[in-house]
């Protein structure tokens, strides 16, 4: 077995074993009495990341390196926003309130462009200018933003490294990498690795010790 496939096998066994501990520790997470919103967008945000750490194993098997690229920003979102709600209430019900504030906003720009509006199905009038008007529109909480989340938890040295390379690879603009398609994929799969570890980490430290998580002992385990 050359180098390269035995490091891929350990950083895939790793992944895994960060994913059946999240498995593990998922249903009594959720069946605690005492939850409360902030455990609850924790939860989410956990079994999120076991969902993009799975596909990113499933696409390694199948030599897809691009796609788990996409998947660890994925990782590295969920590592900033459970770090964030962790900090209060009120971050915790701002994540909980950033989907329908997100779909307002885009049923908005839909509406003010015409690219799509709003009909009384029984009168047939349109009714968009009516909506947009409405409160439910105007009361939109502003974008909850990922460098501000991480700035405000102090991972902003982590953003600044990893976001924008990775999103690269979202947006579809990165062409080529110098090194083998394995090589690549042994070192992606290390920061999910880590990622994950973190993630588990700071769930854990939530809902079983009550406690916080220091920065500095997710900087340790990411070096």
């Amino acid at each position: 077995m050359s180098d390269t496939v035995a490091d891929l096998k350990v950083e895939l066994d790793g992944l895994d074993f960060e994913i059946q501990t999240a498995r593990r520790n998922l249903p009594d997470y959720s069946s605690r009495h005492f939850n409360t919103e902030r455990e609850k967008a924790l939860i989410f945000c956990l079994e999120r990341a076991v969902g993009l750490s799975e596909g990113s194993i499933l696409c390694a098997k199948e030599n897809l390196l691009a796609p788990i690229y996409v998947l660890t920003r994925g990782l590295l979102e969920s590592l900033i926003w459970v770090c964030w709600i962790t900090k209060s209430t009120n971050n915790a019900q701002a994540y909980i309130d950033a989907t329908k504030n997100e779909l307002k906003r885009l049923a908005r720009k839909n509406l003010e462009t015409s690219h799509a509006r709003v009909v009384d199905t029984d009168t047939k009038v349109d009714k968009s200018q009516e909506l947009l008007n409405s409160d439910w529109v105007k009361d939109i909480q502003p974008r909850l933003r990922i460098e501000r989340a991480a700035k405000d938890v102090g991972l902003d040295k982590l953003y600044t490294q990893m976001y924008g390379f990775l999103s690269m690879f979202a947006h579809g603009i990165m062409v080529e990498t110098n090194a083998s398609v394995q090589e690549d994929m042994v070192g992606i799969l290390a920061i999910a690795n880590v990622l994950m570890e973190c993630i588990n980490l700071v769930v854990n430290n939530w809902i079983v010790a009550r406690k916080e998580t220091a920065i500095k002992e997710i900087y340790a385990i990411l070096q």
